[in-house]
């Protein structure tokens, strides 16, 4: 590696384990998280129409989940914005987030057209799939990086 590459790593692995970067990436994940789990609580039916669109859950599953998911997100939100429990959060977001990224590859690679439900419904689309299935591969990247950065989001005891 030449000294070049050597400054751009080490300036790289300074921005990414910036306590800054990682409040800022801590509230927008947590934010989008409320904001979503908001939408599907005000809206819930809606939401399980949304479920029920990918075919892959039993009927008497679809509202559960909808009942269900939306306070999970939220809570996992809040816990992001807080900074309470940053890494069982950040691992909570990426389990959901995996998830979703595979409901979402399914229903596309089955040639659905399905409206993800995530921040409120909308019109299906492939193009809207394919965009939710990029906002969740972010998403499992971000709260991955949180998750293993997460040690390191406690104040430094002297």
């Amino acid at each position: 590696m030449t000294m070049n590459e050597e400054l751009k790593t080490s300036a790289m692995e300074r921005f990414l384990g910036n306590r800054w970067f990682l409040l800022l990436l801590r509230l927008v994940i947590g934010g989008a998280f409320l904001y979503a789990g908001y939408l599907k609580v005000r809206d819930g039916v809606a939401f399980a129409d949304s479920i029920a669109s990918f075919k892959i859950l039993p009927s008497e599953l679809i509202n559960v989940m909808a009942l269900g998911l939306p306070p999970l997100e939220i809570f996992l939100g809040v816990m992001l914005v807080t900074g309470w429990r940053v890494r069982v959060a950040s691992l909570g977001v990426l389990v959901l987030s995996i998830i979703f990224a595979f409901a979402l590859g399914q229903a596309l690679m089955r040639g659905l057209q399905v409206d993800c439900g995530c921040f409120g419904s909308g019109k299906p689309s492939t193009l809207k799939t394919f965009l939710a299935l990029g906002r969740d591969v972010i998403l499992i990247a971000a709260s991955s990086w949180l998750w293993v950065m997460g040690s390191d989001l406690k104040p430094k005891r002297r």
